[in-house]
């Protein structure tokens, strides 16, 4: 009987356990959706279960999103904007909130950990720069509506690609502006830039650093060789796949 009551009790703390986590992921605000997701891919909302994201996956406020060593991501968020993370990625959506009727009180924070993503701004952005921002572990991102890529190398980086540590990046259209405890400094359309740490000055050229020959999706080079505007990985692949909502 004691026995009987012990697994009574295990199970019902299951149970629990399970029915608290449905509701924590229901009761989050849904922020954007996966158009595409190769490889093992995961999300996981504080003091929850990782989920695995594949193809119309709900992506919510407040997840931790994290690409394989083969994976990439792709997210379309519901103003409009997209997100194409690149392998071995860690990306978080800290704040996001977003109204189609009310583009100009929406807010949108995120948070690059460590890898590389590229994005096209959307409707909260082009409403009111101020309610956008991407921080990353040594600067942080505003934009003034635009497309570019980031890319933190890390200490396992550096010793993959034996480039220099710090945030990269290049901007295809538009401006963001970079700022550190150093600087804020604006980097136009067809401008590189590299930050080495908080209290360093940003590099600017017009043209690729060397990791740019190593990671070779983070730049505007398609994989055929031909200069474009539009990178592939942050294309949305068929608007049919979105839920309507997001079309």
């Amino acid at each position: 009987m004691a026995r009987l009551s012990r697994l009574l009790m295990f199970s019902a703390v299951l149970l629990t356990t399970a029915i608290g986590s449905n509701l924590s992921v229901a009761a989050a605000q849904e922020a954007a959706v996966v158009v595409l997701s190769i490889g093992e891919n995961t999300a996981q909302l504080p003091q929850q279960p990782s989920r695995d994201l594949k193809r119309k996956s709900s992506i919510y406020t407040q997840d931790l999103i994290s690409t394989g060593p083969k994976g990439q991501l792709q997210l379309r968020f519901s103003d409009g904007s997209r997100f194409s993370l690149r392998e071995e990625t860690v990306f978080s959506v800290e704040t996001y909130q977003f109204n189609k009727d009310t583009p100009e009180t929406g807010n949108s924070v995120y948070r690059l950990l460590k890898g590389g993503l590229r994005t096209i701004t959307g409707a909260i952005s082009h409403a009111n720069v101020e309610h956008y921002q991407v921080h990353t572990p040594i600067a942080t991102i505003g934009v003034r509506g635009t497309h570019y890529t980031l890319f933190y190398c890390d200490s396992a980086c550096q010793q993959d690609t034996r480039g220099i540590m710090g945030l990269y990046g290049y901007v295809l259209e538009g401006e963001i502006v970079v700022e550190n405890d150093f600087s804020n400094a604006p980097v136009s359309a067809g401008h590189y830039f590299f930050l080495a740490s908080r209290e360093s000055r940003i590099e600017m050229k017009d043209t690729p650093f060397d990791i740019f020959e190593t990671v070779k999706d983070l730049g505007p080079v398609l994989i055929d060789g031909v200069n474009d505007k539009n990178i592939p990985a942050t294309e949305v692949l068929n608007s049919r796949a979105l839920p309507p909502q997001y079309q």
